[in-house]
């Protein structure tokens, strides 16, 4: 303590103190600006890059040896045991009017959460979990064919990609997705 401080009353300790502290002290944090995002799992399909819902996909793992079942469509795989549970196979690429899968390069399967319905979906890649940014929505994106619009309910942009949200629900309960069966011609 110096004269001048003893001199000083604690009112003007105190302030100069404060002024002290505020010329030589660190800064508070400023408020950061925050986003609102969306989260989902991205995968890729044929050409197309797409997000599903996380509360849709109940796992996602190597596709395994399937089981061919007869009479279905090109589309409708089989059936492969994952843990115990057997799950039909939807090759997604080629219900949506792409060229069918080939199984042995980096299939993969989104096991759908959906407990009237065990089935997974086959896509080419699946990149992970992905968060968007509300902002970079661009709504339905042209990007996408007339076979994939009815299932995407929206589009973001991110990383130059466009990644369209596929919906599940709309999709497994869509006609084409209903009717399995390889009709007999005549």
């Amino acid at each position: 303590m110096n004269r001048q401080d003893a001199s000083a009353t604690p009112f003007e300790l105190l302030s100069r103190l404060e002024r002290d502290s505020r010329a030589s002290g660190f800064q508070l944090p400023q408020p950061l600006e925050v986003r609102s995002q969306w989260r989902g799992i991205t995968f890729a399909v044929d050409r197309w890059r797409l997000v599903a819902h996380l509360d849709m996909i109940n796992d996602v793992v190597e596709c395994g040896s399937i089981t061919p079942v007869p009479r279905t469509k090109g589309w409708m795989r089989g059936v492969v045991n994952v843990r115990g549970t057997l799950y039909s196979i939807t090759d997604l690429a080629a219900l949506l009017g792409c060229p069918p899968m080939v199984v042995e390069s980096e299939g993969m399967l989104l096991v759908l959460n959906k407990k009237e319905l065990q089935s997974a979906l086959l896509v080419s890649r699946v990149y992970g979990l992905k968060s968007f940014d509300l902002d970079r929505d661009v709504g339905e994106a042209a990007i996408f064919s007339d076979e994939i619009k009815p299932f995407i309910e929206r589009a973001f942009v991110a990383d130059g990609q466009t990644w369209g949200v596929l919906t599940i629900n709309q999709l497994v309960e869509s006609d084409v997705f209903r009717e399995i069966e390889l009709k007999a011609t005549a």
